[in-house]
C-alpha cells in the first residue's frame, strides 16, 4: 500500500472560478489580467511581477472583496473528497498563491469555520489596509511561491523517515491537483498530477508534453486516490493514462 499525499492548489481547483481574479479584474480589468497571463504563460514575465502589478490594482475594503465572493461555488466533489482523506488518515494540503485571507473564509463559508480551521493551507499572507492589498509573499521565488517546493520536501522528509526508521521500502505518490499558471512549478514534480480541463495548466502540460490526468470535479480525484489506497489502481497504470493525456491534440 503506498503512502499517499494530496497537494491542490485553491483558486479555479477547488473553487470553480478564481477568487483572485475576481478581485483583481475589479481593479486592473479582466483584458489586461489575461494580457499578462499570456506573458507569464510565454515566459516573458514572471509570475511575482504579475502579482505586483494585479493585487497593487485592486481598490476594496476587505469585507467588499469577501462580499463579490460570496456567491462563487466549490468544486461538487471536493466536500467528498474531503471526508475520504480526511477518514484515511491521508495528508491533504491547500497550496496556493493566493491570500490566507480570502482562502480561509471561503472554506469557512463551505466546511464550516471549526473545520476550515483545521486545513493546511500554504499560502501567501494578505492584509487590506484601508482598500490597499499587501502581500507578504510564501518564498522568495518569482512565482511568489514555489509550490514545487512542498513537494520536493515532502518526498525528501519520506526517503529520511525510511532510513531512520528502518522501515521496509513502500511506495510513495504525491498527487497535486491545480489549473493555471501559479501550479506550473508544480506539474513537473507530483507523481500524480491532475489539471482541470479547459483552464491553461492543461494547455501547459500538452504543449510541454508534460503527463497529466484531465479532470472536471474533485469525484474523479477520489477514485484515483482511493484506487490506489485500495490497490485496485497502480502507479504504472496511471502513468499509462497520464502519458496518453498529454498526447491527445
Amino acid at each position: 500500500m503506498p503512502r499517499i499525499e494530496v497537494f491542490s492548489d485553491f483558486d479555479g481547483t477547488i473553487s470553480m472560478a478564481d477568487t483572485g481574479c475576481i478581485l483583481i479584474d475589479s481593479g486592473m480589468g479582466y483584458e489586461n489580467r489575461k494580457k499578462m497571463d499570456g506573458m507569464i504563460l510565454r515566459h516573458e514575465m514572471s509570475f511575482l511581477e504579475g502579482m505586483e502589478l494585479w493585487w497593487g490594482s485592486v481598490n476594496l475594503t476587505h469585507e467588499e472583496g469577501l462580499d463579490l465572493l460570496r456567491d462563487e461555488k466549490l468544486d461538487p466533489g471536493f466536500v467528498h473528497f474531503y471526508q475520504y482523506v480526511k477518514s484515511q488518515e491521508i495528508p491533504f494540503s491547500i497550496v496556493s498563491c493566493g491570500l490566507d485571507i480570502i482562502i480561509k473564509d471561503f472554506m469557512g463559508w463551505h466546511l464550516g469555520k471549526d473545520e476550515a480551521e483545521k486545513l493546511v493551507i500554504l499560502s501567501n499572507h494578505g492584509e487590506v489596509v484601508g482598500r490597499q492589498w499587501r502581500v507578504t509573499y510564501y518564498d522568495d521565488s518569482p512565482h511568489s511561491h514555489d509550490k514545487a517546493v512542498c513537494i520536493r520536501d515532502s518526498k525528501a522528509a519520506f526517503k529520511k523517515a525510511v532510513v531512520e526508521e528502518q522501515r521496509e521500502r513502500e511506495e510513495h505518490v504525491v498527487v497535486f491537483c491545480g489549473d493555471g499558471i501559479s501550479d506550473l512549478s508544480a506539474a513537473r514534480e507530483a507523481d500524480v498530477l491532475f489539471a482541470r480541463n479547459g483552464r491553461d495548466l492543461e494547455k501547459y502540460c500538452k504543449m510541454h508534453k508534460i503527463p497529466f490526468l484531465g479532470f472536471d470535479t474533485f469525484d474523479e480525484v477520489t477514485a484515483v486516490v482511493q484506487g490506489l489506497k485500495e490497490g485496485t489502481l497502480t502507479i504504472d497504470l496511471i502513468n499509462e493514462r497520464q502519458k496518453a493525456s498529454c498526447e491527445t491534440p
